[in-house]
């Protein structure tokens, strides 16, 4: 599956990497009892398996797939940063 060079196989796999690092963080908080609140800025790291895999494609040159693990990473990161934004946890105003 990772082999195929078909923009919906890298829609897919972003969505689920990243929803898989976002349900292991969000344990982690829980396991450690912190609040989603004090602690937004971790879900960052969420991104990472994403980054690593849109490497391995780009490196491949599958572009199809690339430009559908791009549109996850820049809507899930515009997602992340209008929540930093919403509940407080970054300060866009100086």
């Amino acid at each position: 599956m990772l082999k195929k060079d078909n923009f919906w196989i890298g829609v897919i796999l972003a969505v689920i990497l990243c929803g898989l690092s976002i349900g292991a963080i969000y344990l982690c908080l829980h396991l450690l009892n912190c609040s989603i609140n004090d602690n937004a800025k971790l879900f960052l790291f969420a991104f990472v398996p994403d980054i690593l895999l849109l490497r391995y494609y780009a490196k491949k040159q599958y572009s199809k797939a690339t430009k559908g693990l791009i549109l996850i990473l820049v809507f899930g990161f515009c997602l992340l940063l209008y929540f930093l934004n919403f509940i407080g946890g970054l300060n866009f105003s100086s």
